[in-house]
């Protein structure tokens, strides 16, 4: 009797790409809204990989009494900016200062000449998803599962997610990068997101990657949408 092969796994993914092109409002124009928003989404659907990173921005082309006040509070609360650029001027938030940061968006309704956001709060981190079934990440979507294979030149890898979130005076938006697992738990997964998100995901930006013939790389193709509409 000849002994039966075992089947080997192919590792495969789903991806959500939602990144600068395709960031989503957060639907608030009070940036502490959008920050309890950003707070829930955060709370049930990912763990992060490790900590956040914070920064608190002042934009050019805003008028010159407002900015110059929010310079004195961002200096007095953070010290020195870590980035001075053309477009903006950028300080470090360490994380027991976020609340302090958040607090000078909501007291200035000032905006630049083109009616954008004067200063706003960033936050940034690589993160796993949570498998609503387990309450725990997905223990095989990890980029080791996927050999480090880099989607692009900005970091971006299979099995690591991503969010960018942007609090600002007068609008917020956040930026996804999601993996999900590419069989039975990927519907659940993707409902479990949609359902703590303020904003409908796109049926645009899924896809599915498949390793090559070789291995050596991975290939991608657009699905439908795996979040079922319940009308």
């Amino acid at each position: 009797m000849t002994a039966r092969t075992p089947d080997i796994t192919v590792p495969e993914v789903v991806t959500y790409d939602g990144l600068p092109g395709g960031a989503h409002s957060l639907r608030a124009k009070r940036p502490d809204v959008a920050f309890q928003r950003l707070h829930t989404f955060l709370e049930a659907c990912v763990e992060p990989v490790r900590l956040p990173s914070w920064t608190f921005e002042i934009h050019k082309g805003g008028p010159p009494a407002p900015t110059e006040k929010l310079f004195e509070l961002a200096t007095g609360i953070f010290g020195g900016p870590r980035l001075k650029a053309q477009t903006h001027t950028e300080w470090n938030v360490p994380p027991g200062f976020v609340d302090d940061a958040l607090g000078v968006l909501v007291r200035s309704d000032a905006v630049t000449t083109y009616g954008h956001s004067l200063a706003a709060l960033t936050y940034s981190a690589p993160v796993r998803l949570i498998d609503p079934d387990t309450r725990a990440p997905y223990p095989d979507i990890t980029p080791d599962m996927f050999g480090g294979f880099a989607v692009d030149g900005y970091g971006r890898t299979l099995g690591e997610s991503g969010i960018r979130a942007t609090l600002g005076n007068a609008a917020s938006s956040l930026s996804l990068w999601l993996n999900l697992p590419a069989d039975e738990r990927l519907s659940s997964g993707a409902r479990h997101l949609q359902d703590h998100l303020p904003f409908r995901l796109s049926a645009k930006h899924w896809r599915l990657w498949r390793p090559t013939r070789r291995g050596d790389s991975y290939r991608s193709n657009k699905i439908p949408s795996p979040v079922l509409d319940h009308g």
